[in-house]
């Protein structure tokens, strides 16, 4: 574990491009910045209505929404500048991500369009038809060129990358389920589906690099295999993911983790945490071989690291341990 800090009635947990992660809490509208180390950047209160907004940041500006309006502010609280759903032509129900650009990507669920907005300024760059289902899921990608983008939906989810080219929306179709993340690198990007499938592939051309249901895992725990789905899986390095299954059935999820190939989806090992209160929930970090958990049974957030880098290949004596 490489740091650890308490925060009573933690709600959300997202990645805040280039800087670490952007929390906030139950019941208030508090917004809390953390770096790649898991220390306190700044603490402030979003000028809203509604505790239950979204949020998103990068390492200059922070926006929050809620079902009314769309505020951007600087690190210290100070507005930049707001707007309603209204005057964006939306209503209730928007979902929003600045990336590396300072880009701010809207989609309206309303009128299902995809919209581009300077994050510094306001002002609408491009809007585009983007039809499907209601909620969307942004994620950045590493190399700062795309951003990907889940239009998320019970029986059939749809991904993308999204990006700005001379001011126009470009956009491209991927394959595989839900987007979970892509690898340090950029070269490659993780899915995963309700039912259970796992895959990764190649960002320039969409080919499959490995694919298989959790249940169908090489070297899966027998205190696992009755595990049929995964509630978060993440690129931790170039050669290694980290999955948190649904260990809701299983007495004592502690060591419920796994670490996978990123090349064969073979499982390499089980996280095994030096604490009793569950694995919790996974949130991955920019930096590689790091990951952030979230416990609401004692209200923290801890940032773990890789104690030894491991390869595709197993050590001697390493498959006995499985």
């Amino acid at each position: 574990m490489i740091n650890q800090v308490r925060l009573p009635g933690i709600r959300h947990v997202m990645q805040a491009t280039g800087l670490g992660w952007v929390v906030t809490e139950q019941g208030r509208l508090t917004v809390n910045l953390f770096d790649h180390e898991l220390g306190r950047v700044a603490r402030f209160a979003a000028p809203l209505d509604d505790p239950r907004m979204q949020v998103s940041a990068t390492r200059r500006l922070v926006a929050a929404g809620d079902a009314h309006q769309i505020v951007v502010l600087d690190h210290d609280g100070v507005v930049r500048w707001r707007s309603s759903w209204d005057r964006l032509d939306g209503s209730a129900g928007a979902d929003f991500h600045i990336d590396g650009d300072h880009v701010l990507w809207i989609r309206l669920r309303e009128t299902e369009e995809l919209v581009a907005v300077n994050g510094v300024s306001g002002a609408e760059i491009r809007r585009t038809p983007l039809p499907g289902p209601g909620p969307a899921w942004f994620i950045s990608a590493t190399d700062g060129v795309w951003t990907g983008l889940t239009l998320l939906d019970p029986c059939q989810s749809r991904a993308m990358l999204i990006r700005l080219d001379a001011e126009r929306i470009v956009s491209r179709p991927l394959a595989g389920g839900d987007l979970a993340g892509f690898s340090p690198a950029g070269g490659r990007y993780l899915t995963q589906t309700l039912d259970g499938f796992l895959s990764v592939r190649d960002v320039a051309s969409d080919a499959v690099i490995t694919a298989r249901h959790f249940e169908d895992l090489p070297g899966t725990p027998p205190s696992l295999a009755d595990c049929r789905h995964v509630d978060r899986a993440v690129f931790l390095s170039e050669e290694l993911i980290l999955a948190a299954p649904n260990t809701g059935s299983l007495p004592n999820d502690a060591e419920g983790h796994l670490l996978l190939s990123a090349l064969s989806l073979r499982c390499r090992s089980q996280v095994r945490y030096p604490h009793h209160d569950g694995s919790g929930a996974v949130h991955p970090s920019y930096q590689p071989g790091r990951w952030l958990t979230r416990h609401h049974e004692d209200d923290r957030l801890r940032l773990w690291q890789l104690g030894a880098r491991l390869d595709d290949e197993p050590m001697p004596g390493q498959l006995a341990l499985l």
